[in-house]
């Protein structure tokens, strides 16, 4: 399981969740252009159990999976 929480820049929030063991690249890109891209939006990645996985910005995130493809 894993969430993608969003900040707005006017403090607003949003939470994604996914119950797939990892995020797929395709659904990190397609939720990093949506929300993210072109604003001032932070987005972080955060995998469970919170205790095994530390919280990664998003875009580290995308660049590990597409790391991980090649």
């Amino acid at each position: 399981m894993w969430k993608i929480k969003i900040v707005y820049s006017d403090k607003s929030k949003l939470t994604i969740t996914g119950k797939h063991r990892d995020v797929p690249l395709e659904l990190a890109r397609h939720y990093y252009n949506q929300y993210v891209t072109g604003k001032q939006n932070k987005a972080t990645y955060q995998q469970y159990p919170k205790k095994d996985y530390q919280e990664l910005d998003l875009t580290k995130k995308i660049e590990e999976l597409e790391s991980c493809e090649e």
